[in-house]
């Protein structure tokens, strides 16, 4: 029976590998049941203005390539438009890149078993910081990015193939434009010291990778040519990108003494190769000098915002290298799972963290489903608790809006946390409800500066603080010389110009 048990597992690892995943990130991806401000929400918001019919570009003011927004679009469409769909997306998205890293690892020859033990221990450490943005573009990228690195590894070499290559970097692109083009570099450096005896074929495979890149990222210009977007798209997109570098350029010590890992890496490999020997010509020297290349490539994702976000997402093609360096060291001194000291100590760990993250789970299921609970599931922030001060604040604009409305005033809400207030409402004022410097297109600030001097018979509610630290100073300015401060409402400072 034992013996059974074990063949059954064997035969099944992967399945019960991704359930085993599952239940030790659910808790992560649901944890934070309350609304709140940050990436999650602005990325959110313009899915769901664009699956309620708000065009990406020529009607909001979105500054990422649109594979993202169009694919969680089409997943609102199929399964209802609401904050608990987006967090189940972002679980899922996480699972798949941890499935596609232990299929990665299978392929350098370490066991599924030995994989996901390597997981739970250097993964999982980083997965409540990578959970802080919720589900966005970024780790769409780098889902796409690793299974990019796994299609080059195959069984007994590392290979670059034009039609793989081609897609996965044309996805990446239409996921996160500057992740796209980070990641073209790497396979060019790559497809170049692979094939650095036959340069001609590099050259060929290089090429083709370019051409139907091209060609798939020219076939969705052209539908949003089609739409009336593609000259927004370009402004948004690509010609504001100066004033977002410029303004919003940030690296904290705390953040990125992490890149101390790739460094670490690197110096041990040079170590190593001096000391042990290791041959050029070996897998472990191919596949090192492979990940070198991706891992140290990736860490340009961060850049201009290197928070802990964007610096965890960009250190996971280090920690394969780390596991799989580790495995490499592990064959030698022990065979991991029979040291039973070992297994019992993972074993509680596992079931510490399956414990935890289906309790969460549990507490979560009996937040949404309460008699108590306000929101259906046709509700925008279905999934999310909305506490009384939010619901008197969102009561208090939606009657003040439709007032002046009806008296055919303008009211902008000029503050990151405008779509809190906007998406409820069925709201949608382009440039105003995420007024975040370099999310303006070419010289940006300078447009809306102009536009705010401009407007008449208009309110402005707004903030002093910016929660999120990226909103315009000058504009702000402008708005504080040139309209009337009035009484406050829902908290926020309101602004007339007649």
């Amino acid at each position: 029976m034992k013996e059974k048990i074990k063949k059954h597992i064997s035969k099944h690892i992967f399945l019960y590998s991704a359930i085993l995943i599952f239940f030790c990130i659910v808790g992560y991806g649901l944890g934070d049941t309350k609304l709140v401000l940050g990436d999650e929400m602005f990325n959110f918001a313009n899915a769901f203005k664009l699956a309620e019919g708000v065009k990406l570009y020529s009607e909001n003011n979105v500054i990422i390539t649109p594979l993202f927004f169009y694919g969680m679009s089409i997943i609102f469409k199929v399964f209802g438009a609401n904050i608990l769909v987006f967090k189940i997306i972002n679980i899922i998205t996480f699972e798949i890149i941890i499935i596609i890293i232990i299929k990665m690892l299978k392929k350098l020859d370490v066991p599924v078993h030995r994989a996901v033990i390597y997981i739970l221990l250097l993964i999982f450490p980083f997965l409540r910081d990578l959970f802080i943005c919720g589900n966005n573009y970024n780790t769409l990228a780098m889902l796409f990015w690793i299974l990019g690195m796994y299609l080059i590894i195959k069984k007994d070499k590392l290979e670059v193939k034009v039609i793989e290559q081609g897609i996965i970097s044309a996805l990446i692109f239409a996921t996160k434009q500057n992740i796209g083009v980070i990641y073209l570099l790497a396979v060019t450096i790559f497809t170049i010291y692979n094939y650095k005896k036959e340069l001609k074929q590099a050259i060929k495979k290089i090429f083709g990778i370019y051409i139907l890149f091209l060609i798939i990222t020219a076939a969705w210009c052209v539908a949003l040519y089609l739409d009336g977007q593609f000259f927004d798209f370009i402004n948004y997109c690509f010609l504001g990108m100066g004033e977002f570098s410029n303004e919003n350029l940030s690296a904290r010590l705390a953040n990125v003494i992490y890149y101390i890992i790739p460094i670490a890496l690197l110096i041990g490999f040079i170590i190593a190769s001096k000391k042990i020997g290791i041959k050029k010509d070996s897998k472990l020297y191919k596949v090192t000098v492979f990940f070198l290349i991706f891992m140290f490539a990736a860490i340009l994702i961060g850049y201009p915002i290197f928070n802990i976000y964007h610096v965890k997402l960009s250190l996971i093609p280090s920690i394969i290298l780390l596991m799989y360096f580790g495995d490499c060291i592990i064959r030698q001194i022990l065979e991991l799972c029979t040291h039973k000291a070992i297994i019992i100590t993972l074993a509680i760990i596992i079931s510490i963290l399956v414990i935890f993250n289906v309790f969460v789970l549990i507490q979560y299921i009996l937040k949404i489903t309460n008699e108590n609970y306000e929101l259906n599931y046709n509700d925008a922030f279905y999934g999310v608790e909305i506490d009384e001060e939010y619901k008197n604040d969102l009561n208090d604009i939606k009657n003040f809006i439709q007032e002046k409305e009806n008296n055919g005033e303008q009211v902008i809400i000029f503050s990151a946390a405008a779509n809190m207030y906007e998406v409820p409402l069925g709201r949608n004022i382009q440039d105003y409800d995420l007024p975040h410097l370099g999310n303006w297109g070419y010289k940006g600030e300078e447009r809306i500066i102009n536009e705010i001097k401009s407007f008449s018979h208009t309110y402005i509610l707004m903030k002093d603080e910016d929660w999120i630290g990226q909103e315009s100073t000058k504009a702000k300015e402008v708005i504080k010389s040139e309209y009337r401060q009035l009484d406050d409402i829902a908290g926020y400072n309101l602004y007339y110009k007649e």
